[in-house]
Formats: structure tokens, C-alpha cells, sequence
């Protein structure tokens, strides 16, 4: 009974604590204010533009509402003679379904007629809410003359100077001149030997897009595919787009360059010389470069106690395709063992690179040397043979 007591008046106390919480919980809800739904607005990204005369302009509107609803739309204070309609789904609407949580979209089609170029036009498109609620936009239109479709090239630099090595890089402009953006196609007539390649913000491009009035600067590079003679070459760069072209004039000289060659008559790179003699071997110097090599000097490195010349060891200019001899004399040391040495020559000449050969020589002992030790053992056979003769008789 006790028991029962105690668990009665434990109840009675939870609900005394638990009433002013509840008190306070209602307090608070309703205090809570309750969210206002978001207003019935329409809006453009441009709503005052410039737009050219009979031509067709497009408004891109957003109707946005805080519920679902279907929103009327009409214009107000239409410019006289003007053609106006809005579009949706490829078909011309008069109203707009909204979600409560996505923007709706609808274009505004307008197509002036009899109108004054400098002439400013007002007039404010209406959104009408199913729930009662307006929102309007005002639309300031600008009519001006409409350029005319144009492109035009240009460039600072239209003749670069290079070896046949050397990638010409124009830096050309190509803008477009009208009101009407275009995408516009870029071709190059060039030598067939070159290759021509067009670059825009480090990529390779064929076309560029150009809004009206819009320039871009692009790279033009002309790479010849092989070694060419000296001489002025002609590129010429066109851009075409709706109808209109232009061209550029551009001019690749490449100058000569010239190049050294050394080697033998044979193409053999060793050959047999005798200790302390002199022995002649033939060398080729030969320009395979396009422009003449001037102040030609030529030079050797042997082993020490070597004696090495040359003749011609200096030459004035070789021109393009000529050859030269050169006649080198090359004594090995007095002591040289037998064996193989090598012995490096070198061809240097102004603004060329220098070219160097290895040439092996094959040293052996002279015959000279050989014919004397022959005789020597002759001659002490001879002196064995008669000591012999004597000696032996006794």
C-alpha cells in the first residue's frame, strides 16, 4: 500500500516539472514567425540593349515564385509597329507554369518595323501570378544603323628572317568588323614544302568565334619540312565567315646557312704510316649548306712526338656544294711502337658549327730498320763463318 503511495506521488511531481516545459514549447512555436512565400518576380540578364535596325531581337526572361502557380504574360506600352511574341518550346505562349522551386524560362521575340535609327523604345513586360501577384519588367531598347559584315587581318611583323630550321611565328589579329557574331574558318596557301599551323591560347585551331566587333589574336607558324635554299617565301593567310573574306600577306626569308663536311676521298677513316716518316693521307672538306662558309680553318691532334701539317690549313670561303682537298702530312715519333694511334682532325669556319674525324694510324717499325738489321745479321754470320774457317784448322 505504502508502495502504491510513493509511485502515486511520483507522478503527481513529474507532471508539475513537465508542465511548464510544455507551456514554454507551445510559447516558443508560437513564436516562431511563419516563412512568407517568396514574391512573384521576372527578370533578364540585359533588359537595355543596342540592337541594329529590322533586325530580330531575343529576350531571354525568368519568371521565378515562391509557389507553383501559372503566370500570365502580356507587355505594356508595346512600341508602335513592333511585332512582339513570346516564345516557348519552339511555339508561341501566352503564360508560364511555375514550379514554387525552379525559374521558369521564356523567350520575348521582338521584330522592329518603320523605325528611326538613334531612336530609344520603352516598355515594361508583366508577369500576372495565378494567386493575384504582378511583378513587372521595364525593356529599354536602343536602335542603331547595322554594321555591315566585315573581317579584316593584320599584323605588325609580315616578313620574318630565319635559317630553313627556323618555325616563322606571325602574330596575327583577325576581328570581326560587323554587328553580327560569326565563327570564322582560317586556311593558309603556302609552299608545299611548308607547314602552316594556326594557334590560339596555346591550342591549334582551324576556326575562331568572333561576336560583333571582336578581335582575337591568334599564331600563325610557317615550319619548312626540309632543308630549303635561301630565298623569300610567301604565305598568304585568309579568314572567312558569312559570307566575307580576308586575306593577309605574310613572308618567310630564310637565309642561307652554311655547313661543313670533312672526310676522306674514299671514306676510309685509317691508314699505315712508319715510325719517324712522314706519310701523306688525302682529306675532303665539303659545304653542303646553302650560303658560303668563310675563313675555313683546319687543325689536328696527334700523340706526343707526332709532327702533323696541313695544306691548304686555311681557307678564305668555300661556297655552297664546292669541295676542297686538303693534304695532310703525318709523322709518327722517331720511338713509336708499333701499334694504332689516332690522330683527330678538325674544320672550324664563321657562324658553323665545327666538325671533327677520327683517323687511326697503324704504326710499324721502317724498313729501313729491317734491310740494316738483316745486313747486321749478315755480316755477323760472315765473321762467325771465317773465325770458324781459321780457328778450326789449328
Amino acid at each position: 500500500m505504502r508502495k502504491l503511495q510513493w509511485s502515486l506521488a511520483l507522478l503527481v511531481l513529474a507532471a508539475l516539472l513537465l508542465a511548464p516545459l510544455a507551456t514554454y514549447a507551445q510559447d516558443v512555436t508560437a513564436a516562431e514567425p511563419t516563412p512568407t512565400p517568396q514574391p512573384l518576380t521576372i527578370f533578364t540578364s540585359f533588359p537595355s540593349q543596342v540592337v541594329g535596325m529590322d533586325e530580330t531581337v531575343t529576350l531571354a526572361l525568368k519568371v521565378r515564385a515562391g509557389e507553383p502557380q501559372v503566370v500570365q504574360l502580356s507587355v505594356e506600352d508595346a512600341p508602335t509597329g513592333w511585332n512582339l511574341s513570346f516564345r516557348g518550346g519552339g511555339r508561341t505562349v501566352s503564360s508560364v507554369f511555375v514550379d514554387g522551386k525552379n525559374d521558369a524560362s521564356v523567350d520575348l521575340r521582338l521584330e522592329p518595323a518603320g523605325v528611326e535609327p538613334g531612336t530609344t523604345h520603352n516598355f515594361t513586360v508583366v508577369a500576372t501570378g495565378s494567386t493575384g501577384q504582378v511583378s513587372r519588367l521595364p525593356i529599354q531598347l536602343t536602335v542603331q544603323e547595322k554594321a555591315p559584315p566585315a573581317l579584316s587581318l593584320t599584323t605588325d611583323l609580315p616578313v620574318l628572317r630565319g635559317k630553313a630550321t627556323t618555325a616563322f611565328r606571325f602574330n596575327v589579329t583577325v576581328k570581326n568588323e560587323g554587328a553580327d557574331e560569326m565563327n570564322v574558318n582560317l586556311t593558309a596557301d603556302a609552299p608545299p614544302f611548308f607547314l602552316v599551323t594556326f594557334t590560339y591560347n596555346g591550342q591549334d585551331v582551324t576556326s575562331v568565334p568572333l561576336n560583333g566587333g571582336e578581335s582575337k589574336r591568334i599564331t600563325v607558324e610557317a615550319r619548312a619540312l626540309n632543308n630549303i635554299p635561301a630565298s623569300q617565301y610567301p604565305i598568304v593567310v585568309s579568314a572567312q565567315g558569312n559570307d566575307v573574306s580576308a586575306s593577309l600577306n605574310l613572308t618567310a626569308e630564310v637565309v642561307g646557312q652554311p655547313e661543313l663536311s670533312l672526310t676522306t676521298p674514299d671514306g676510309r677513316l685509317s691508314g699505315e704510316a712508319n715510325a719517324g716518316r712522314a706519310t701523306t693521307f688525302k682529306l675532303v672538306v665539303s659545304n653542303t649548306g646553302s650560303a658560303p662558309a668563310r675563313n675555313v680553318t683546319l687543325s689536328a691532334s696527334a700523340p706526343s712526338g707526332w709532327n702533323v701539317t696541313l695544306e691548304p690549313k686555311e681557307i678564305a670561303a668555300i661556297e655552297p656544294g664546292q669541295t676542297i682537298e686538303v693534304t695532310a702530312q703525318v709523322q709518327p715519333a722517331e720511338k713509336a711502337i708499333n701499334g694504332d694511334y689516332v690522330v683527330t682532325f678538325t674544320v672550324r669556319g664563321d657562324e658553323v658549327s665545327s666538325k671533327s674525324i677520327d683517323f687511326r694510324v697503324t704504326v710499324t717499325t721502317s724498313t729501313l730498320w729491317g734491310v740494316a738489321g738483316v745486313a747486321l745479321i749478315a755480316v755477323a754470320v760472315g765473321v762467325v763463318a771465317l773465325a770458324v774457317g781459321r780457328f778450326g784448322r789449328r
